[in-house]
């Protein structure tokens, strides 16, 4: 049994995974629309789900929807965690309640779902948690480019990663594994404002060619690194950040090599074989210098 948070984009890609292997799902969004929505498609899949619509930032709320999801199918194997909201700005741009909104709808609500999660996933034996980070939260400045736009929500979700790391420390000796998967640039309906069309000449510029495989990340490739991170597949796995970005992290956000910086170095540094782009073996190799003799005279300058 699975409670996820969230109402659309990964967080429905990951209840119709999950669902798909047999889990029962709880959702939980402010919006319920987004729910009613997911809960339809999980059940014309062939899955089963209930939702309850919460405002995760309201402690009560949170408990309330961890005893439902107990009352309703008797405990709580897994939380996989997505739910969230952010202000956009750069650092001129922030003002303190921009930054506080971010943080609390980040950080803080991550610990107040996964707090009260706790309680249940331990009157089970055990359990896992998958908290949703952010390639932002690890990655330069957090955002494509390497501009600040996203400077609260880089540093809300730096936060959560290290939530994650401290809660698998503190709650492994209960049997709970805590996981973070942290996705790059996303193609949800609300990312084609930020990251342009499938096949535009934005999306290639912003995103594709950041990605050592050359596209952005889906739903459902971070749904699928949710179900590996929660099924028994991972039972020996608890503390780790997961990157689903396509390669962006592993490149330090640089991406594919730059075909006219490869052009340029090739032409300038020499091969293991002494030649250069374009050269033969002898037409670059240095000739060693000549040995001089020097003749030393004890007690003379």
């Amino acid at each position: 049994m699975a409670v996820i948070t969230g109402g659309d984009g990964i967080a429905r890609a990951t209840a119709l995974r999950f669902a798909a292997e047999g889990a029962r799902i709880v959702g939980a969004d402010i919006v319920e629309d987004k729910m009613r929505e997911t809960a339809r498609l999980v059940a014309d899949a062939g899955g089963e789900m209930t939702y309850l619509a919460t405002d995760l930032m309201d402690e009560t709320a949170v408990n309330r929807l961890m005893k439902f999801a107990e009352t309703t199918y008797g405990g709580i194997d897994v939380l996989a965690h997505f739910a969230m909201d952010l202000r956009v700005g750069d650092l001129p741009s922030v003002s303190v309640e921009d930054f506080t909104y971010t943080l609390t709808r980040t950080a803080t609500m991550t610990f107040l779902v996964s707090k009260h999660a706790v309680p249940f996933l331990m009157a089970r034996g055990g359990g896992s948690i998958v908290l949703a980070g952010s390639q932002s939260g690890s990655l330069g400045a957090g955002f494509l480019g390497n501009t600040g736009h996203l400077f609260s929500y880089s540093v809300g979700k730096g936060a959560v990663i290290r939530l994650g790391v401290v809660l698998a420390n503190v709650l492994g000796k209960h049997g709970i594994r805590v996981n973070i998967v942290s996705p790059g640039p996303v193609a949800t309906p609300n990312a084609v404002a930020f990251f342009g069309e499938e096949g535009s000449s934005e999306r290639s510029l912003l995103v594709d060619s950041h990605m050592l495989l050359g596209r952005i990340s889906f739903p459902e490739d971070v749904a699928g690194a949710a179900l590996f991170l929660a099924s028994d597949e991972a039972s020996n796995i608890t503390g780790q950040n997961l990157h689903v970005d396509g390669g962006m992290t592993a490149s330090g956000g640089m991406g594919l090599a730059n075909e006219e910086a490869q052009q340029i170095y090739d032409a300038m540094v020499p091969r293991a074989d002494g030649t250069r782009d374009g050269s033969s073996p002898n037409r670059n190799r240095r000739r060693p210098a000549k040995s001089k003799r020097v003749r030393h005279q004890s007690g003379r300058q």
